[in-house]
C-alpha cells in the first residue's frame, strides 16, 4: 500500500517541483529580458516567482524527508549501537510527525483566518490564502513520509 501510493506521490511532487522551478527560472529570464533590453517591466513577474519558490520549497520537504535529505542527527544515530538504530528512526519519525501534525494545525488556521479575511496579493489581486495552502497540504504530506518511515522499519524487522 504505502509502496504503490509513495511512487505516486514522487511521481506527481517530482513533476510540481520540476514543473515550479522550470516556470520560475523561464519566468525570471523573461523578466531580465525585458527589463533590460526592453526597458519595461513585468510587473507581477517578481511576485508570481516569489510564490512559485515558496510552494516549491514546501512541497520539497516531502520529498525531502522520502528521500532522506534533511538535516538529521549523524553523530547520535552512529554512537548508539546498531540494534537501536529502528527505535532512534522510529522516535525521531514520531517527532517528525509531531512537528507535521503542528504544522498542519496552525498552517490551517492560517489558511483559514487568511481565507476569511479576503487578503489579496499585490500585484496579481489573487487570495494570499492559495499560498498559504501549502502549508497544510505539505504537512499531511510529511505525515504520510514519516508513517511510510515507521512502516519500512517495522517491516524490515
Amino acid at each position: 500500500m504505502f509502496e504503490r501510493l509513495s511512487g505516486y506521490l514522487d511521481n506527481i511532487e517530482g513533476f510540481l517541483i520540476a514543473s515550479i522551478l522550470a516556470v520560475a527560472s523561464l519566468l525570471t529570464l523573461i523578466q531580465v529580458f525585458f527589463r533590460y533590453a526592453l526597458n519595461d517591466s513585468i510587473f507581477w513577474a517578481e511576485e508570481v516567482v516569489l510564490y512559485l519558490i515558496i510552494s516549491m520549497s514546501f512541497l520539497s520537504t516531502s520529498l525531502g524527508i522520502r528521500k532522506g535529505s534533511h538535516i538529521t542527527v549523524d553523530v547520535l544515530k552512529s554512537c548508539i549501537p546498531k540494534s537501536c538504530t529502528p527505535i532512534f528512526v522510529c522516535v525521531s519519525a514520531v517527532i517528525g510527525i509531531a512537528f507535521a501534525i503542528a504544522l498542519f494545525y496552525y498552517g490551517g488556521n492560517l489558511f483559514l483566518n487568511t481565507l476569511e479575511r479576503g487578503q489579496l496579493s499585490p500585484a496579481l489581486r489573487m487570495p494570499v490564502a492559495v499560498v498559504y495552502s501549502f502549508i497544510p497540504v505539505t504537512a499531511l504530506l510529511q505525515i504520510f513520509r514519516y508513517c511510510e518511515i515507521i512502516y519500512s522499519e517495522c517491516k524490515s524487522k
